[in-house]
């Protein structure tokens, strides 16, 4: 999973040209991520090991980045 968000990563910002700022991410996406990173199971430590707002919606069915204004001040 760690890997995949990190494609997504590299992908969103050779396009946009814009380092992405905010990761949404299914309950079950997130359990997987989370268990990827052992040392970092809250969101909130996910959130600043990545340097990404986690946003969780259960409708997703993959992961997704983008840069949101309102995360910028929260993610960093």
């Amino acid at each position: 999973m760690l890997s995949f968000i990190y494609q997504l990563f590299r992908d969103y910002q050779l396009i946009n040209e814009i380092r992405p700022n905010a990761l949404f991410i299914s309950p079950a996406h997130l359990a997987v991520l989370q268990a990827e990173l052992e040392t970092h199971p809250n969101p909130d430590k996910i959130r600043q090991y990545l340097g990404m707002e986690v946003i969780v919606r259960s409708h997703l069915s993959h992961p997704k980045v983008c840069w949101l204004q309102s995360a910028t001040r929260k993610a960093g």
